[in-house]
């Protein structure tokens, strides 16, 4: 049976599904990300040089925020898809009320989330070196978890129709004020406002996050997004919500079996202590840093494929599949220069004073190993793009399930039983994420997406 192909709403000036396009889409994400990504590392940074143990106890506390943010995120950035579903098919008056049962998500978020981190945060830092910084840091965050998903749904109602720069510009603000209230709170004035180390790094992220969701909103009221898009359309939909939230609810629960793995590796990176802890909260710093190019591209290729897959426009996919490795390529390219070239200069950053020989060595080559990582993460990014797109994932979660076997078995048994090096962690987290890439670019080829055809149109038309 021959495909119909609707006529698709070009996202860019550019050929449907090249380099060019997945660039141009991918670009004001990346350099937004960048700017979250700087946020993060000037974040890490200014405590290091506030105190080694704070900046320690920030990364610690970040993970174990990430398993509560990036859950309800998950299912809130499926407002990317949708939107991207809908503006393909040119169902303009739908993409609001789907935003908008999103922003409700994020919003009751808060009725379990806070509970449930009061519980979890003795058992994660108790007995550990950072157990009151780290705690404090956490604590305070919980209280605005709600505002990561919420930017997350708002930033999907622009992204999905390829909207990126208004994305781009108010993050690009809103980071910037946090990295200058990072240092303001973190060192103080004298004077005036006394420091407030770790604390004031949370105090800083909170506030600059409930700007950033504020400026957004304010954007995502406007008359003309009222009008073209129905985002007045603030009423809750049990129908909207559950469509949705069934298509991401494989996704957060996947995010959170590959976060409890990750929480879990860290806490045996930080409970072992000295150069473990030292190599996990560098290492993880320098990941952050550059973390927004595959992020970015995540995201590109999210909303040129879901509104492919809206506009029935199959064959343009494995051309999106092509440009993301040559994306991946160059991105790579450019990343051997901190990381494998001078990565003495890279570490300078977090030791002005200096670090004893053995720590400096065992750093430069978790440097190679994080550079194989971000290769690997982006092989991962591509299969996972496309399996997000469309709405495999139930396929997703179920294959996840086995990320303890490729991540915290082989780390567990490495370190206490084998004997090797804390850099190795790196290593092991390059092979986990290759793996996986490999089996969703696999499970793309079996084109499950037109099986979903059917159950979209009668979507579109409800």
């Amino acid at each position: 049976m021959t495909q119909t192909v609707l006529p698709n709403q070009a996202l860019s000036k550019y050929p449907t599904a090249s380099l060019r396009e997945l660039a141009f889409l991918s670009l004001p994400l990346i350099l937004s990300l960048l700017s979250a990504s700087l946020m993060g590392f000037c974040d890490k940074i200014f405590l290091a040089r506030y105190s080694l143990h704070a900046m320690e106890a920030g990364v610690s506390a970040g993970y174990l925020c990430h398993l509560f943010q990036f859950p309800i995120m998950r299912v809130a950035t499926m407002a990317q898809v949708f939107v991207g579903l809908h503006y393909g098919s040119k169902s303009m008056s739908k993409i609001g009320p789907a935003t908008w049962q999103m922003i409700w998500l994020s919003v009751f978020s808060m009725v379990f989330s806070l509970p449930i981190s009061r519980f979890v945060a003795p058992f994660f830092f108790g007995g550990t070196s950072v157990e009151g910084a780290a705690s404090t840091y956490f604590h305070v965050l919980m209280f605005a978890n709600f505002l990561f998903p919420l930017s997350a749904a708002l930033s999907s109602y622009f992204i999905g129709q390829g909207r990126m720069s208004i994305v781009f510009y108010t993050n690009l603000f809103c980071h910037g004020l946090n990295i200058g209230l990072d240092y303001l709170f973190i060192f103080g004035i004298d004077g005036v406002l006394p420091p407030m180390g770790i604390f004031g790094a949370a105090i800083a992220t909170g506030i600059s996050q409930l700007l950033l969701c504020a400026s957004l909103f304010w954007a995502f009221l406007r008359k003309k997004e009222r009008i073209a898009c129905s985002t007045g359309d603030y009423r809750f939909n049990p129908d909207i919500f559950w469509r949705q939230f069934r298509v991401g609810f494989p996704r957060a629960i996947a995010r959170t079996i590959i976060l409890t793995a990750w929480v879990s590796t860290s806490r045996l990176m930080t409970l072992k202590g000295g150069d473990y802890l030292t190599v996990l909260s560098v290492g993880g710093t320098l990941i952050l840093l550059f973390s927004f190019i595959n992020e970015g591209m995540l995201q590109g290729m999210i909303t040129v494929a879901s509104s492919l897959m809206g506009s029935k426009n199959y064959a343009k996919i494995w051309k999106l599949l092509r440009s993301g490795f040559l994306l991946l390529a160059c991105t790579g390219g450019l990343l051997l220069i901190p990381y494998l070239l001078f990565p003495g200069f890279t570490l300078s950053f977090f030791f002005p004073d200096g670090i004893p020989p053995h720590t400096f060595t065992l750093l430069k080559i978790t440097c190679v190993w994080l550079w194989l990582f971000f290769i690997c993460n982006g092989v991962n990014v591509i299969g996972h793009s496309l399996i997000t797109s469309s709405r495999d994932l139930n396929f997703y979660m179920f294959s996840i399930l086995f990320v303890w076997c490729t991540t915290y078995l082989p780390a567990y048994l490495g370190m206490n039983f084998f004997g090797l090096s804390p850099d190795k962690l790196w290593l092991i987290m390059s092979f986990d994420s290759l793996v996986f890439g490999l089996l969703f670019i696999y499970r793309t080829t079996k084109e499950k997406w037109k099986e979903r055809e059917k159950d979209f149109e009668f979507d579109s038309i409800k």
